[in-house]
């Protein structure tokens, strides 16, 4: 920018001197053609006075110096002679005249093409690009603002230097076959680098064209060049994006495809290829060499839609891998429109979907499975979400509740089918449920429009976290035959109980006849023995007193023993009470008293203190322990030695009160260990096997279990516990 702005000031300096100088000639010709006798033409000098101020440039100045100069010829000649001219003076005169004029005119004519040079120049400034011009050594002749702009240097400063190695210019071929094919064509453009004056690197595009002269000698070289660092930048920034776009594409796990609009495919990438498909020339159509048979027609008709109408296009088809075997993909491409809305190509991916199709045909195997299961099971399923009460229903729960499917399932609807004696069962599992119990399950009736009633057993669990709100999966059973199979059961059991107890009645009749006929005959002998003491002369009252008072005393003993077989011989449902377990143990043992002491067996009685308090159904408690006794006496019919049964009552836990029957014969095998509280399996040749079936139904009838062990010192021990008095309210 200093040397630019400093050429203007030299300039008009230079005018200045040139002006000056030429007034000072002027005045000088002046003075010698108008003061001295000289005679020859000094006037002429006035030629040089036209040329140093055309020197200037200024054609306005030239002029009208020409004119003064030729006024001032004219005065000279005047003031120089008297009114006789002579012939020579008058030549002098007009030739000094002749060669102004001629020189002005000249002068003036070459102005003129200097200033439309200077304009040419002035142009070639005026481009952007960079314009240099140098002879057939490389050495520069020309160097325009561009060039200054675009190298650094200034044209002083390049003028004369050998253009090459004042740029360090890096050919992209070999110099000599750059210069053979200017000296053969006459130009050559391409793409050079070049260094600028402050270092930096800058790629041009250059163009030459090489000047001859009128002999065809090659004399100069043209070169217009201009910058493109930052379109090369941009083109290699372009590039790179390109092609981390194709190894982007490349990477998606799909398969990335375009194609025209008409549906010609033009693009695919790696994945294809993994594939076995390569898109060469004219193969613009491999769908039908990749896709199942079975899926291309409709595939094909999906894409011809698609091509017809714009819309999306999306399709599920099975593709022929490079392997052979045929994977599920989802098709999908969308169409690309320019700014009238037309198409002007399509873009799609074939996604791999050949897990999730095999998981969706697994979920409808198991959503099937699962229908079926429900229906057979008549077991729905039931989600519910707290506290705004959404719920979801299988198709099985609305066929429990018997409600249409396109009804929105609500806890409103589930209580308008629950039994009314039942609402407050189902309103408290409600409540369990808001208050995020980790576990719910109850049973409750439903009562159903036309007037039938179904048992029906829900089941559920807390499956999210309450920070995350409350939600319960559950299952609701229709129990309804289970529990009509298990009235049924119970009814057939209680029947076989009282079948069983009626034979046990009667294989304990002599026991049970000793026991009435004992206090009977006691009766009599009293009665006797009463009147014989009121017969006497003197009637002995106090004697005849005791004597009623045991006959009183008998008759109760005897009833009591009636009132016992009566209640076990007469059909009842169970009953259950808080009862004094040694109460009951001391009951069963003189039942079966007189029918121990056939068998001769020694009976041992270890009763708990304090006396545990059960909850059960007297009758049938009475009915296990004489079975129990029973089983141990016959058990013993074949020992020969001591036959010792024990029965003791302990309390096995908080909850829990425990009896112990104890005998002293063979023994339980191991083989029949397993099978021995099994119905109809007995040891005995005119056993029925009923009796310790019946034995364990009523025990876990009452909450309580059974079972027996083989002690080391031989026999067999049963035992039993049952629910303490305390609980009886919660069974």
């Amino acid at each position: 920018m200093d040397t630019l702005s400093s050429a203007p000031r030299t300039v008009r300096r230079d005018a200045r001197v040139a002006l000056t100088l030429a007034s000072v000639i002027a005045l000088a010709v002046f003075l010698i053609d108008a003061l001295t006798p000289l005679d020859i033409a000094i006037a002429v000098l006035y030629v040089v006075v036209v040329l140093l101020v055309a020197s200037t440039g200024n054609r306005p100045s030239t002029v009208a110096t020409a004119w003064g100069c030729v006024a001032l010829t004219l005065a000279g000649f005047v003031l120089s002679h008297d009114v006789n001219y002579s012939n020579a003076a008058v030549a002098r005169c007009v030739v000094s005249l002749l060669a102004i004029a001629t020189t002005s005119v000249l002068t003036l004519r070459n102005l003129t093409a200097t200033t439309t040079l200077h304009e040419q120049l002035e142009l070639l400034d005026l481009a952007h690009d960079a314009i240099v011009a140098y002879d057939m050594n490389e050495r520069v002749t020309f160097w325009n603002r561009g060039a200054e702009a675009l190298y650094g240097w200034s044209a002083q400063e390049a003028m004369g230097q050998p253009i090459h190695r004042l740029t360090q210019t890096a050919f992209p071929v070999p110099f000599a076959q750059i210069r053979q094919e200017l000296l053969r064509s006459g130009r050559w453009d391409g793409e050079l680098e070049r260094v600028r004056h402050d270092g930096s690197a800058v790629v041009i595009s250059s163009r030459l064209a090489l000047w001859r002269d009128e002999k065809g000698t090659p004399r100069a070289v043209l070169a217009t060049s201009n910058d493109i660092t930052a379109r090369k930048r941009m083109e290699a920034e372009l590039q790179r994006q390109r092609e981390e776009l194709r190894n982007t594409i490349d990477a998606i796990p799909g398969m990335v495809w375009s194609s025209s609009s008409d549906g010609r495919l033009t693009f695919i990438n790696r994945r294809w290829n993994d594939m076995g498909v390569t898109l060469g020339e004219g193969n613009t159509d491999v769908w039908p060499t990749i896709v199942h048979p079975s899926d291309l027609t409709k595939m094909q008709q999906d894409w011809r839609t698609a091509i017809d109408t714009g819309a999306s296009f999306e399709n599920v088809s099975r593709i022929r891998g490079s392997d052979g075997v045929y994977r599920w993909m989802h098709i999908g491409a969308e169409p690309l429109r320019d700014s009238t809305g037309a198409i002007c190509r399509w873009y799609g991916v074939n996604t791999d979907i050949e897990e999730r199709k095999q998981a969706e045909q697994a979920l409808e195997r198991s959503e099937a499975f699962l229908l079926d299961a429900q229906r057979l099971s008549r077991t729905g399923s039931i989600a519910m979400r707290l506290p705004d009460g959404d719920m979801w229903w299988s198709d099985e729960a609305y066929r429990i509740f018997d409600y249409a499917r396109d009804v929105v399932p609500s806890m409103e609807l589930i209580l308008a089918r629950t039994h009314p004696d039942d609402l407050a069962i189902v309103q408290g599992a409600y409540r369990q449920s808001i208050g995020g119990a980790m576990h719910v399950d109850v049973e409750h009736r439903l009562a159903m429009p036309d007037g039938s009633v179904k048992y029906v057993h829900y089941v559920a669990h807390l499956a999210v976290p309450a920070a995350e709100g409350i939600e319960y999966v559950g299952a609701l059973m229709d129990v309804t035959e289970t529990k009509r199979a298990q009235e049924a059961l119970a009814r057939s059991t209680a029947e076989l109980a009282h079948v069983t107890r009626i034979t046990m009645l009667g294989e304990l009749a002599a026991s049970i006849a000793h026991e009435v006929t004992q206090p009977i005959a006691a009766i009599v002998t009293c009665g006797d023995a009463a009147l014989r003491w009121l017969n006497r002369p003197s009637p002995e009252l106090a004697e005849a007193q005791q004597s009623i008072a045991q006959m009183i005393r008998d008759a109760k003993r005897a009833s009591d023993v009636i009132r016992r077989i009566r209640a076990m011989a007469k059909k009842h449902d169970s009953l259950p009470a808080t009862l004094d377990l040694d109460e009951i143990v001391g009951e069963s043992v003189e039942l079966v008293r007189r029918e121990l002491e056939r068998h001769r067996v020694e009976v041992q009685v270890d009763l708990a203190t304090p006396t545990p308090v059960v909850c059960c159904d007297r009758v049938q408690l009475q009915q296990v322990l004489i079975n129990l006794l029973m089983n141990g006496a016959q058990a013993m019919s074949e020992v020969n030695g001591p036959r010792r049964l024990s029965i003791a009552t302990r309390r096995f836990d908080a909850r829990h009160a425990q009896v112990i029957v104890q005998d002293s014969g063979m023994g339980i095998r191991e083989d029949n260990a397993s099978r021995l509280f099994d119905a109809f399996f007995t040891t005995k040749a005119e056993g029925m096997g009923m009796g310790l079936s019946i034995c364990r139904s009523i025990v876990e009838a009452h909450g309580g279990r059974i079972w027996a062990e083989s002690p080391e010192e031989g026999g067999a021990r049963l035992q039993f516990v049952l629910p303490v008095g305390e609980t009886c309210d919660e069974q």
